[in-house]
């Protein structure tokens, strides 16, 4: 296993992480060096109860491992969640669902991240050149009409976006390779940077009016809508006075063609009023009665609710 030589400040933050989530961080690494970044160069997981960060780019250990690090920090903070609790049936179709949702929720959370790596000194002109050079390593360029890769496209340039501030040199550059999802990603920055994303609150604001945004984009392109505000969960940001109201006031319930994926039963959709994003899922009940289980439910306050059935939520 290769040794890395981490600059102070990414020491500092693997020993913060570690005092933070409570157990150790094992950052394992190969020889490999090459001459781009991307994402999937670095990922991390448990494994016999550590957690494990591997690299497949030791050129850019710094950038990799602070990555990680605060993308682990920020599953103990009070942020909406991303949860996929819905089958299709179809498991490549969940998966494509699947990958793409968490693409734009990442991206969602990098306009932190990316702030705090700068903070850290490890984002500079070099790392920026192979984070652009990272993107033209992945990306096809685009075709006169839409194809298969535009969902790629769109997505690898919208987080690209965040990563350059919108920078418009850099956005000129994507524009002449991949003129159609650069429109649609600019489109998409454009709506998350309106106001600052600060809170749970608002950023779980931009992530539902981020999945409406990239369904639409897919609809004008004439590919499939994912359907990503119905088939993924994000969890409530809920304040006192809201956890206290009726059930009713808040959600709606209803049926859909989704399987719930625990038990493969129907599922019902419990869907946040102002937005009509998916915010928790429910199985069929196993009732003689399910009228009368979703008027006990709906009469139920949304604090006791979300107790009872043991769903996340943050609190405003």
């Amino acid at each position: 296993m290769t040794e890395l030589d981490l600059r102070p400040q990414v020491q500092s933050l693997l020993a913060e992480t570690k005092e933070k989530i409570k157990i150790p961080i094992i950052v394992e690494a190969t020889d490999a060096k090459v001459d781009y970044v991307r994402h999937d160069q670095a990922e991390h997981f448990l494994r016999g109860g550590k957690m494990i960060i591997t690299l497949k780019n030791n050129q850019a250990a710094d950038f990799l491992v602070t990555h990680e690090l605060l993308h682990i920090q920020q599953f103990s903070e009070n942020l909406p969640q991303l949860q996929f609790n819905l089958t299709s049936g179809d498991l490549d179709l969940d998966n494509k669902i699947m990958a793409a949702g968490l693409e734009l929720y990442d991206t969602v959370m990098h306009f932190q991240v990316y702030a705090q790596q700068r903070k850290l000194g490890v984002v500079g002109q070099s790392l920026a050149e192979m984070f652009f050079q990272g993107l033209l390593a992945t990306l096809k360029p685009e075709q006169k009409t839409a194809d298969q890769w535009m969902v790629l496209r769109t997505l690898s340039i919208l987080d690209g976006l965040v990563f350059f501030q919108g920078d418009e040199q850099v956005t000129a550059k994507l524009q002449k390779l991949y003129p159609q999802s650069t429109q649609a990603a600019q489109q998409m920055y454009q709506q998350l940077t309106t106001k600052k994303m600060i809170g749970p609150l608002a950023i779980r604001r931009g992530i539902v009016k981020l999945f409406q945004e990239f369904d639409q984009a897919l609809t004008i392109w004439q590919l499939p809508a994912m359907q990503l505000n119905q088939f993924l969960t994000i969890t409530p940001v809920l304040s006192s006075r809201q956890l206290k109201l009726q059930l009713r006031q808040l959600f709606a319930l209803y049926h859909v063609d989704f399987k719930e994926n625990l038990h493969n039963t129907p599922a019902y959709l419990g869907v946040y009023r102002q937005d009509d994003q998916n915010s928790f899922v429910l199985p069929t009940p196993t009732v003689e009665k399910p009228d009368e289980f979703f008027k006990a439910i709906y009469r139920l306050t949304v604090a006791d609710f979300m107790k009872k059935y043991n769903f996340v939520y943050q609190k405003r």
